[in-house]
Order: C-alpha cells, then structure tokens, then sequence
C-alpha cells in the first residue's frame, strides 16, 4: 500500500513537470530518456523527478531543503564554471571537488559530492554522455575539523539573548517571549531545529513527575524530553500571550508572515546568528550548536550513554559515544545541568 501511494504521487509530480513542458514529456517517450533537445535547467528537472523524487518525497523538508540545495550547488557550478553538462570535463570534476572540499564540512561535502555523483550516473545510463564520469567523484581525504570547544557560560548568555533579536514594534511582547522561548528550548532539550519548529503546543504533556514534550525526530521515531521547570512556565506564557494578542497558531516557534505556520529553518537559523552577535561571541554559530551543547553536558554529568542516545534521538550509541571524546579532549568543569 505504501509503495503504492508512493508510485502515485509520483505520477503526478512527473504530469505536472511534464505538462508544463511538452519538451519533457517527448523526452520520456522512448524507451530511454531522450536529453538531446533539452537545455540544462530542463535536463536537471526532468533528475529531480525521475530520479530524486522518488527516493526524497517522503523524507523530513529539512532533508529534502538539504537536498534541493545540493542539486542548486550543482547547478551553479555547471552554469558559471563549465561549458555546460554535455560538455563536462575530468577537469570540471575536480574543480568541482576543489571547490565544494574547500566550503564545506567534510559531511556536507560528502553528501555534495553524492549529488554530483547521482546525477553524472544517471546521465551516463540514459546516454547522455558516452563515458561515467561519476567514477571520478571521489570524497577528499581532509580529516574533519575538531568542532569548536562548548563554552557553556557562553552558550547560556546566547539563548537569553533570543529575545533581544526582535526589531518590530508590532506584537513585540509576544515576539520576544516566543524568540526566549525559543532559545531556552534549544539550550535545554537538545532538540534539532527542526524538530523545535514542528512541536505543537498539544505536544507538552505531564506526568506525576514532570512536564515533557513528545518529539516526532528522524526516521519517525518519537521520544519523550523532560522540560525544566522553567521551560513549561516560558511555554505556558506564550500560550497565554497568543491568547490575549489574539494569534492562532499550534506552533511554540510560530510564523509572523504566515498564519498557522511555523517559522522556517532559515529565520530561526538567522535568529540564532542574531543573538551571537548581540553577546558578542567569537564565532557564528548554528542553531545545532545548542543540541551538541546539550548531548556534551548530559554526558558530562554522567548521564548514561544509552539514556542520552534515547533522549536526543541519535540512531546510534555510536554517534553519542563521539561526544565522549569531546569532553576528553576540552577539560572544562561541567557539574550542574542547564537550568
């Protein structure tokens, strides 16, 4: 069943795609696809749906953003530094290799090389070009950088900064409690960003002991996160505020510009570079920056690593076990949790 609804939306993406475009539809009428009367933009649309699509439609809109900006990167290259996909060299992969090794975190070059890759293939198996090129999409061997030692004192004045980024006067009451929120959430759940935009109010729930938010994470796995005192009163304040200034929404991380809707990964992302900047802090960090703080201070205060793997989400001990070495190599004094 599932396979089939998959199949379906399928379909009808590639009869969206192609009934805008009767170019690409002649292109898929033979028994290969049929690129020779395509540019490059109309070739790369007609890889996302035949090839992407399938594989990515029912993966989390951070994964898939993850990916449509990969291909984008891709695109780039090509269009400003090649003489277009048909005519792509040897050369041209390793320029492109140079260029993505030197940019990005070795992870994010891998999966960008993987998109590179993916595309060349698919090329080359629908005759497009004579010779694989993929086979010389090959990751660089840069050993990945030591990630920048937490500095817990620091991180906590970030977090009480998210509500000194607001600018507006509309609603700024409202928007700074959402912003602290926000922050606070980030600081003491070691939630991914993405997983913070998705929680609903009707989310929190309580026990006999505790406040706690459901978390639906990656690969649809849910987990329980205990909140902080602290954290279920900035909750319920915000609640109560939406109440009163007459805002709908089930968000905690609710949208100004679009009415029901959470905030998007890149205004929580820019949020949290506001926030740097207004403490001053060396470096511009991500929102994940949080989440390691998080997963590092847990561990430190002796948190067993099967309870911290299932507390943050990790899909493997082996993954948590990595921020051991973290707290091996920076010897700071961790002995209280965030409160």
């Amino acid at each position: 069943m599932e396979i089939e609804k998959k199949q379906q939306a399928f379909e009808v993406a590639l009869r969206e795609l192609t009934g805008a475009n009767p170019k690409l539809a002649e292109a898929l009428k033979k028994d290969y696809i049929d690129f020779e009367t395509l540019n490059d933009v109309e070739v790369i649309e007609l890889f996302w749906a035949t090839e992407l699509f399938p594989i990515y439609a029912d993966k989390s809109p951070h994964t898939r953003r993850a990916y449509k900006l990969d291909l984008e990167f891709v695109i780039s290259f090509v269009m400003t530094k090649t003489g277009g996909l048909k005519h792509l060299t040897v050369l041209d992969i390793h320029r492109y290799l140079f260029e993505v090794n030197e940019q990005y975190a070795p992870r994010t070059a891998q999966r960008k090389n993987n998109m590179l890759k993916r595309l060349l293939t698919y090329l080359h198996v629908n005759q497009y070009h004579l010779h694989n090129l993929a086979f010389h999409v090959k990751n660089q061997q840069r050993p990945e950088m030591l990630r920048r030692e937490v500095d817990f004192d620091e991180i906590e004045r970030i977090a009480e900064s998210f509500r000194h980024t607001v600018k507006r006067a509309q609603k700024k009451e409202l928007i700074e409690l959402r912003n602290e929120t926000i922050g606070y959430l980030l600081l003491t759940t070691g939630m991914r960003a993405a997983e913070l935009l998705s929680i609903k109010f009707t989310d929190v729930k309580r026990n006999q002991h505790t406040f706690y938010i459901e978390v639906k994470g990656k690969r649809d796995k849910w987990r329980r996160i205990p909140l902080t005192e602290k954290a279920s009163h900035l909750i319920n304040r915000l609640q109560t505020l939406l109440m009163i200034e007459e805002v709908d929404s089930p968000y905690i991380a609710f949208s100004t510009k679009k009415s029901g809707n959470p905030m998007t990964y890149e205004a929580i992302r820019l949020m949290t570079h506001k926030a740097v900047e207004f403490v001053a802090a060396e470096n511009t960090n991500p929102p994940h920056w949080f989440r390691r703080a998080y997963i590092t201070k847990l561990l430190a205060n002796g948190n067993p690593l099967i309870e911290v793997m299932q507390v943050v989400g990790h899909k493997s001990i082996s993954t948590t076990n990595e921020y051991l070495q973290i707290i091996k190599n920076n010897a700071s004094t961790i002995d209280i949790p965030f409160y």
